[in-house]
């Protein structure tokens, strides 16, 4: 008797214990499904946001226009970064970049590559030079041993399967990588293509995602001799707007800039007013820091780069907090002229 009452005390412990264990398991979950809906209806807050940034952004694009039309520069509405702005349960931080202030990887697939020597020629060879002085003006970072890496960058824009140079790199040099992956064979959708090509590292990847863009090849403020002299077609090349660009972008602009100080007192005076023509930073003025070179009886710049001083293309650079959570937004707006600026694309925690 004993016995069995032995044996019934430890079922019902047993079952007592199931029931435990049951209880916290059915309590877990419960808890999991309110948080796993906490964070959704938090996420979606946040996406929302994100949403009212962008039509924000673009009616500042608009009045910013209506009130700068010959020029883009740091004193316009764009320019001006929101540190913090309140919404319910968190706050909103954010500012524009212009992106033509920056070296758009594109250009580098315009024109005809040149085999000869004449390295000059066409508009392959002047943007993977420029390419190449951008990476000798990279502050804080020895990118010496890695020139040659814009003729990978160009075959992995262009149409065509033949190495642009003994430095280029087409399928089969992709296809023997693990996993294998062949070469994108049009414009960059994303800056972070780079990671593929051939030659790129990590810490160079770093060094230059502050200076770098990859924007569509049209279109543009070109004429078509400009535009031809640059070695493509009307609506290729995307000029570098010089009221905005960085440092490392200006010494890139052409070959032989040397004088870093006229470039440094012209990135401080165009903070207060931008210029309206490029020409003010060429031959022997205030700022001419791109030198003039006599070539057969006639001045001017050679191997220059297309240059402008206005800008069509922004990144809006956001980020929403909401209780714990948080989101950053990358969105780049197209604002053709006076026109309604467009979206072109976004992401969100990754530029």
């Amino acid at each position: 008797m004993k016995r069995q009452g032995g044996i019934a005390l430890i079922t019902a412990i047993f079952v007592v214990a199931l029931a435990s264990i049951a209880a916290v398991a059915m309590f877990e979950a419960s808890n999991i499904a309110v948080h796993r809906s906490a964070n959704l209806v938090q996420s979606e807050a946040e996406l929302w946001y994100g949403t009212g940034i962008e039509s924000w952004v673009k009616g500042i694009l608009i009045q910013d226009a209506k009130l700068n039309s010959k020029t883009v520069g740091f004193n316009g509405l764009w320019a001006q970064p929101v540190d913090f702005l309140p919404i319910d349960g968190g706050g909103i931080r954010g500012h524009i970049e212009d992106l033509q202030g920056r070296f758009n990887l594109n250009n580098i697939g315009v024109g005809q590559y040149n085999n000869s020597n004449n390295a000059a020629a066409t508009g392959a060879m002047i943007y993977i030079q420029q390419f190449d002085r951008l990476l000798d003006n990279l502050p804080n970072f020895d990118a010496s041993k890695y020139h040659g890496i814009g003729y990978a960058i160009r075959d992995w824009i262009d149409a065509d399967d033949q190495r642009a140079g003994s430095d280029g790199a087409e399928d089969q040099d992709y296809l023997s990588q693990d996993p294998p992956y062949r070469a994108a064979n049009q414009p960059m959708r994303s800056v972070s293509e780079l990671m593929l090509v051939r030659g790129m590292t990590k810490e160079l990847y770093a060094a230059l995602l502050p200076y770098v863009t990859a924007l569509p090849v049209a279109p543009t403020n070109l004429t078509p001799a400009a535009a031809a002299a640059a070695g493509g077609g009307t609506g290729t090349i995307t000029p570098i707007n010089i009221n905005t660009a960085p440092e490392p972008v200006l010494m890139s602009l052409a070959p032989n800039i040397t004088n870093k100080a006229v470039v440094e007192k012209f990135i401080a005076v165009r903070k207060r007013q931008p210029v309206t023509d490029t020409n003010v930073i060429s031959g022997s003025g205030e700022f001419g820091f791109i030198p003039s070179v006599t070539n057969n009886g006639n001045t001017g710049v050679i191997g220059a780069v297309s240059m402008g001083v206005t800008s069509n293309y922004f990144e809006l650079q956001a980020e929403v907090f909401i209780g714990s959570g948080r989101l950053a937004l990358y969105s780049v707006i197209y604002r053709p002229g006076s026109g309604t600026p467009v979206v072109l694309a976004h992401s969100t925690n990754t530029e």
